[in-house]
């Protein structure tokens, strides 16, 4: 074999290693960021919920909520589509207050009882499923639109928080 073959094949081989390498590495790093979100009270990305810490794993239907909101505002915030100007900023920091507000009446109405507390967590479920379908349209919505949305959202949740 000659000189030029050899130094193909391990040229070939190192590149396969560190794609390889590259590989397993990004696929522990996502794996260990998921795995430490969905054991923090974070109810937005860095920002505590003020949730008991038990709702990470419960699974009553106001915890199961809770997660939901979890995750759908995390997508909103991880959401490369979104642009970072000044304005579009302030809306979403406004749609992080009213997560916040959402969250702590899903607090509230789980201290309640019977039919006061479904009736609740199923007006605050249309709030949640609003909340849930803000990333799939960010995603496909221009820039203008986006803060519109958000603030379809914001509306959404103040219709059903006290």
């Amino acid at each position: 074999m000659s000189p030029v073959a050899i130094i193909v094949i391990v040229v070939i081989v190192a590149v396969a290693l560190f794609t390889l390498g590259g590989a397993i590495w990004f696929a522990w790093d996502s794996d260990k960021r998921i795995r430490a979100f969905a054991r923090s009270t974070d109810l937005i990305p860095g920002k505590p919920s003020r949730a008991p810490k038990e709702w990470t794993t419960d699974t009553s239907p106001e915890a199961l909520l809770h997660r939901r909101v979890r995750y759908a505002i995390a997508d909103v915030h991880q959401n490369p589509a979104i642009p970072h100007d000044d304005e579009t900023v302030a809306v979403r920091d406004r749609l992080d207050d009213k997560v916040f507000d959402l969250d702590d009446q899903l607090i509230a109405a789980a201290s309640s009882s019977g039919d006061e507390k479904t009736e609740r967590l199923e007006e605050l479920e249309t709030a949640v499923k609003a909340l849930e379908e803000l990333p799939r349209q960010l995603w496909e919505a221009p820039f203008a639109q986006q803060r519109d949305d958000m603030n379809a959202v914001i509306g959404a949740i103040d219709r059903v928080v006290y």
